[in-house]
């Protein structure tokens, strides 16, 4: 090799250890890794001179939303806050309107977003209504199956069996969110039902309902299957006894149910938050390599839904792709969390996941998604100057150590000190086997 496109050069994370060293880049793909003077000649050179350099954050959990709720977020603005948070790669579940549970409404789906863009996207679908709707489905782009508590946790239809099986043979992911609605319904008729604030949420959709849920869908489905945004130390052990792999969400890392009770609705989001102890019990799971992939659950409402006065009219979800990452960074600076073991789970764990390995390394040969970070940078977060239509955060005021200098994505600089780099589009959708997939 005797020349790249571009060559980056910074404090490159390579092989678990950052060090002084420089990235030659070809047609998107790291050609090359080692000291500058070593390095072959480029065409651009750019220098992230002091700033570490990491592969491209993963997120397999978040809500794009588009379609009918293009108010509260669309294609653009929320790949647009991805890229802003590190992003190189995000997941987009299918509790859309409408649905996203058949072939037309994925491919509208699909259509819809390749022309807005900015970080590579995939989708899940939705429970489907008919069997042979799965069987069209699997043949799409979607990444797999996302399953609601509403979908397994009371009486399991032998329809729903047949599309997990489906999915399942056709090497799809099947992703489940462990709350068992039973337990909720019977826990909400406790209070009233005009049920003002959100005070009482962790008491109606509690840690017993999160556990119970995985072993319902234990029972129904086996093994093979992935439980998201996990709260608990306990509910890790039991997915890991059940067979499931597993993640946990940056809230559940970073807020409690402090946070509910002084923010309210800003703080509402499913599985609740649970308490300090817990949240420390997952802060030690993480950094003892028990937690291989955190997500975001990027999830964005207006701000007038979230101030509404009653309990079951305020929307469930926090904006934090912008967030996410520093408030990992400053948990580091005031806490002590291993960064290594939150730098994997951010990217190694999710392309594992995945099963991409072009994916989540800074390793000749993969994909050149890189994210760039200042770790010592203290910035005040300020939602309105958010790309997200989310213009706020639990986080709001808060001033954090730790920020996000520039997303690259197959070498090509997307975002950099607040810009958007690229136009609408540039992100590819990305399916099993890659962002070359084809339908």
């Amino acid at each position: 090799m005797t020349r790249v496109d571009t060559l980056f050069t910074g404090r490159v994370y390579y092989e678990g250890e950052f060090k002084e060293a420089c990235i030659g880049v070809e047609d998107g793909i790291i050609s090359f890794i080692g000291k500058e003077a070593n390095a072959p000649s480029y065409d651009e050179k750019i220098d992230f001179k002091g700033l570490f350099i990491i592969p491209g954050l993963i997120d397999i959990h978040a809500h794009l939303r588009g379609v009918r709720l293009k108010h509260k977020e669309d294609f653009f603005t929320g790949t647009c806050a991805a890229a802003a948070g590190g992003f190189t790669l995000v997941l987009d579940m299918p509790n859309t309107d409408p649905p996203t549970n058949s072939r037309l409404r994925m491919m509208e789906k699909v259509e819809e977003a390749e022309t807005q863009i900015i970080v590579d996207t995939g989708f899940y679908f939705g429970r489907p209504e008919e069997a042979s709707e799965a069987e069209k489905l699997v043949k799409t782009r979607a990444i797999g199956l996302k399953l609601y508590p509403e979908d397994y946790s009371k009486k399991v239809q032998p329809s729903l069996v047949e599309i997990v099986n489906i999915v399942k043979r056709s090497n799809r992911k099947i992703v489940f969110h462990p709350e068992d609605i039973s337990i909720i319904e019977q826990k909400r008729k406790a209070y009233p039902e005009m049920l003002r604030g959100v005070e009482k949420h962790s008491f109606i959709r509690p840690l017993e309902a999160e556990l119970s849920a995985l072993d319902v869908f234990y029972k129904s489905f086996g093994t093979s299957a992935h439980a998201t945004h996990l709260t608990s130390l306990e509910s890790i052990m039991k997915a890991r006894v059940n067979g499931f792999t597993y993640d946990v969400s940056v809230n559940h890392l970073t807020l409690t149910d402090n946070d509910l009770l002084k923010l309210g609705g800003i703080c509402k989001v499913n599985p609740p938050l649970r308490s300090p102890e817990e949240k420390q019990r997952l802060v030690e799971s993480l950094n003892n390599g028990m937690i291989t992939i955190l997500t975001t659950d990027h999830a964005p409402h207006t701000l007038e839904e979230k101030n509404l006065t009653l309990y079951d009219e305020i929307p469930s979800g926090i904006p934090c792709f912008e967030t996410a990452f520093p408030a990992i960074l400053d948990m580091f600076h005031k806490t002590g969390l291993n960064i290594h073991a939150a730098i994997k789970a951010f990217t190694r764990g999710p392309a594992e996941f995945l099963g991409d390995r072009r994916l989540g390394a800074v390793t000749e040969g993969n994909l050149a998604n890189l994210t760039v970070f200042d770790l010592k940078e203290e910035w005040k977060v300020r939602p309105e100057e958010f790309y997200t239509k989310a213009k706020y955060s639990p986080f709001a005021g808060r001033v954090l150590k730790g920020r996000v200098k520039a997303t690259v994505i197959r070498g090509v600089v997307v975002f950099q000190d607040g810009e958007i780099k690229v136009q609408r589009g540039f992100g590819k959708i990305y399916g099993i086997g890659g962002i070359n997939r084809s339908d």
